[in-house]
């Protein structure tokens, strides 16, 4: 007859390894099953264009569909509360922007924990400022002419952006407390439509994530004023930056994009999807494809997408601060 102690201690070995093992082959199985990434914003803006291309890339890597899914709505909330309550399983992921940081700088109240309910995958790019556009129908062609014309607080002149508390929002709102303007806020569900609504006149000007911006300014269809970062672009050497152009301490630097998981998603799976997206990320050829719409591809590690949201928090909080924009 067998010892029974070394039954025990038998099976408790076996099961030990078994639960050791069970990550690395979760990890190795993954992904069974098609992905969705869900995108807090209406079709045929720029974070959709970058994710339609990142998802077909993705796909290819993890042999598996990676779906992308437009959930557009409340700054970014709706899609953001979707993924929070999704199963943590890495199926379901938000691809987001700049509005994840802002939201709870914004809003007294969420239905989610921005700091608790989401994990970092990796932080896909940013921009090095946004393009203020107008309309050409509007009688400016520089930075002096609408800080004149939107001076007076009874001028009206309208601007659109992709929602309350997005990034489009706040660059204006510090662009009026900068200059000493009036501009009026009018918000869209999403940089598409915001952008549609400068090139029919609906709204007189934007300040446009330069993949939306770029082609649309060459082809004539807006007119091209100025950039907010610190440099110019160099799909735009002509158009100065707004320091330059007589509003001094004026500089924002671009949006970016990114890609979160639920909280709870198992680490190896969070490492699979990582080491996808920088693989997709690494191609010479899409980073090309990528710079030619004005984005700087970033990648790198969860972590490194950690500590870069650490930084856009302090900023947009300095932002809002000098803005006097008040949590609603």
């Amino acid at each position: 007859m067998k010892n029974p102690v070394f039954l025990v201690g038998l099976s408790t070995a076996c099961l030990a390894a078994l639960t050791l093992a069970a990550p690395a082959a979760r990890g190795d199985t993954f992904p069974d099953r098609p992905i969705k990434l869900i995108l807090p914003f209406s079709p045929g803006g720029n974070p959709d264009t970058v994710s339609r291309i990142l998802a077909q890339e993705m796909g290819k890597r993890l042999k598996q569909a990676v779906i992308v899914e437009n959930r557009a709505g409340a700054n970014s909330i709706i899609a953001s509360d979707l993924v929070a309550k999704a199963p943590a399983d890495g199926y379901t992921l938000l691809y987001t922007t700049g509005s994840h940081v802002i939201n709870p700088l914004l809003y007294k109240s969420l239905p989610y924990d921005t700091a608790k309910d989401f994990v970092p995958v990796v932080l896909v790019g940013s921009t090095r400022g946004q393009v203020l556009v107008v309309t050409p129908s509007l009688p400016v062609k520089t930075v002096q002419d609408l800080v004149k014309l939107a001076k007076p607080a009874n001028s009206n002149i309208p601007y659109g952006s992709a929602g309350i508390g997005n990034t489009m929002h706040l660059v204006a709102e510090y662009f009026n407390y900068k200059a000493g303007t009036h501009l009026v806020h009018v918000p869209y569900k999403g940089a598409a439509p915001a952008m549609n609504a400068v090139m029919s006149g609906e709204v007189k000007l934007a300040f446009l994530n330069p993949v939306s911006a770029i082609e649309q300014v060459k082809s004539g269809t807006l007119r091209a004023i100025a950039v907010t970062g610190s440099t110019r672009f160099p799909q735009l050497p002509d158009v100065p930056t707004v320091e330059e152009a007589g509003v001094a301490g004026y500089e924002v630097q671009g949006g970016w994009q990114g890609a979160l998981a639920p909280a709870g998603t198992p680490p190896e799976i969070v490492a699979r999807l990582n080491r996808a997206f920088n693989d997709a990320l690494a191609s010479p050829a899409l980073k090309e494809r990528l710079g030619a719409m004005g984005l700087d591809v970033a990648g790198g590690s969860p972590q490194d997408m950690a500590n870069y949201l650490a930084k856009e928090t302090a900023t947009y909080t300095d932002i809002m601060q000098a803005a006097r924009i008040e949590k609603q």
